[in-house]
């Protein structure tokens, strides 16, 4: 009898922690924050986009977000395909990590491909902002020389981080 009375201690025990790990699953999966990636398109980054932050922080009235919406656009069509290439000439240069083969003359021309490219994209990118200051009055000029530097500052840093997000 007292074999018994042990079992069902033991399985009242086991069923306990039975429950207690899937309300602890359930507090995480179905009440808790999701994590970004999982389809949230909404939690990838905490960034805002760059003109809806812009033109909110500028207060720009209509007409400005509309020219700079359109000039987001125009550039958005030059610099996109860019990124990507930056992105495959990474790729292929750190698939070469498992090739021994792999030469001095090889990394050199594919970083120097890496470099021409990043810097085509970081001028397009410093032109892109020179033509949207175009746009602000001088009050807000003064504004946007404060907030593009410290903007960009914090988006470079988020991009080094461990926490970087995934696309």
């Amino acid at each position: 009898m007292n074999n018994l009375t042990k079992n069902k201690w033991l399985l009242f025990l086991l069923g306990f922690l039975l429950l207690a790990n899937i309300t602890l699953l359930l507090s995480f999966y179905v009440f808790g924050e999701r994590p970004a990636g999982r389809g949230d398109k909404g939690n990838r980054s905490p960034q805002p986009p760059i003109t809806g932050f812009l033109s909110k922080e500028l207060k720009m009235d209509v007409d400005q977000q509309a020219k700079l919406k359109s000039l987001k656009d125009e550039r958005f069509k030059v610099i996109k395909p860019l990124w990507e290439e930056i992105r495959k000439t990474k790729d292929s240069l750190y698939h070469q990590l498992k090739d021994p083969a792999f030469s001095e003359e090889e990394l050199n021309a594919l970083t120097t491909r890496l470099s021409e490219k990043n810097k085509r994209s970081d001028e397009l990118v410093f032109r892109y902002f020179q033509e949207v200051r175009k746009l602000c009055t001088p009050e807000q000029q003064v504004g946007f020389d404060t907030i593009v530097p410290q903007m960009l500052s914090r988006r470079d840093q988020w991009n080094k981080g461990p926490h970087k997000p995934n696309k």
